[in-house]
């Protein structure tokens, strides 16, 4: 048995949970103890209910840092808002992870985007895995990648920026600690599990053994109730916060599909004035790989449990990304050709004819389903056991 800590510090959604739920429940029945220290209390209670797992809060930065070149072009740029830029709420930062994990004596740190929890284990003799979407790992180069890389971008700017952050981060090592030299040593010592395949990694393909595959990630049992009538079936996992969802919610109701959906946050009056004969809302938590399963397409906001769900089940995919690591993912989907995507700056996006085009242009859904064809062969009993046994492998140290 091993004593082992789930650490998820930034980002937002409890995507970073639900991929971990199914493994969490193999490793609990192997016999170990899990803790999950996480960002969102209660999508963690929602997500991991039921499971016999300690839930706690992660240290977070409780400060903004104002001055910075907007938007961030790199991981170290992203870092910076995060506290990056201050040596001494690093430090204490470090400090809380560090007493975190002596804590609940962990002997093995799955981190997912949580990069200080990862420095707070140097040194320790933590055995140290990263999980979850390849976005949060940086490849191994120098300075950090441009990840605008449709910005001309001075070389100087990303080369400045990454030695700010391992200025920071050397500054608030402890002394004895040997000093970075480079932002992407925050990884150095740890197996890179990635949800996915090589083809929507970010930064490009990196070693095959780094992928888990379309692994779907399920947070919800609710199967969903579709509405009555001919035409396809169409499920919308969508934001209330999402700038355009007045015009995102108009357009599925007037398109022609049966739609449902489910909607965070979702405000009574937003719901009211577009729930029709053939669209309806769901306010509870879906299980996404039955609906994608039933589908004949998804909408949604790029999230990548969402986007290995569908792509695991051959649907094609209207993409709606909100902010760079969604961005990122649709625009490889697109270029798969087994999806569409409306640009997050854009300012009057054409819902409706984004939507024909998904449901009218047989290309996108026969791209969907040779990318299930191919990845999505194995049961995903399959794809969770494996996962389970690399993380069990990350821990005893032998090659994951």
């Amino acid at each position: 048995m091993s004593r082992i800590l789930f650490a998820w510090e930034l980002g937002a959604g409890v995507g970073h949970l639900s991929a971990f739920r199914q493994i969490a429940e193999v490793l609990i029945r192997r016999g170990h103890e899990l803790t999950a220290a996480v960002r969102d209390l209660a999508g963690a209670a929602m997500v991991f209910e039921g499971l016999p797992m300690r839930i706690l809060a992660a240290p977070a930065c409780s400060r903004n840092y104002g001055g910075l070149a907007d938007p961030p072009l790199s991981y170290a740029e992203i870092l910076m808002r995060y506290g990056y830029i201050d040596a001494a709420m690093l430090g204490a930062l470090r400090r809380g992870w560090r007493d975190l994990l002596e804590l609940t004596a962990t002997e093995l740190l799955v981190a997912d985007h949580a990069p200080t929890a990862l420095l707070a284990a140097r040194g320790s003799g933590i055995r140290r895995c990263t999980f979850g979407n390849a976005f949060s790992v940086p490849p191994e180069v120098s300075p950090s990648p441009n990840m605008r890389g449709w910005l001309a971008v001075p070389p100087e700017r990303l080369a400045a920026s990454d030695a700010a952050v391992v200025g920071t981060i050397n500054a608030a090592l402890p002394s004895g600690h040997a000093p970075l030299t480079a932002v992407h040593q925050l990884f150095e010592g740890s197996h890179r599990l990635f949800v996915g395949i090589p083809e929507l990694d970010p930064y490009g393909f990196r070693e095959p053994e780094n992928y888990l595959g379309l692994l779907a990630g399920r947070s919800g049992s609710d199967r969903v109730q579709w509405p009555e009538g001919d035409g396809p079936r169409l499920f919308a996992y969508l934001r209330q916060d999402y700038p355009h969802i007045d015009g995102c919610l108009a357009a599925l109701s007037a398109g022609g599909a049966r739609c449902v959906v489910n909607l965070v946050s979702g405000r009574p009056e937003l719901v009211a004035r577009h729930r029709g004969p053939r669209l309806s809302f769901t306010a509870g938590h879906v299980d996404m790989p039955a609906t994608a399963d039933e589908c004949d397409a998804v909408v949604c906001h790029s999230g990548l449990g969402t986007v290995a769900a569908s792509l695991r089940a051959g649907k094609p995919l209207l993409l709606l990304p909100a902010q760079l690591e969604q961005y990122l993912l649709a625009r490889n989907v697109e270029k798969l050709g087994a999806g569409l995507t409306l640009h997050p700056e854009t300012a009057a996006p054409d819902f409706a004819s984004a939507l024909r085009r998904l449901l009218d242009e047989p290309a996108h859904a026969r791209q969907a389903r040779a990318l299930g064809q191919r990845y999505g062969s194995e049961p995903a009993a399959v794809l969770v056991e494996r996962a389970a046994q690399r993380i069990e492998a990350a821990g005893t140290g032998l090659p994951a």
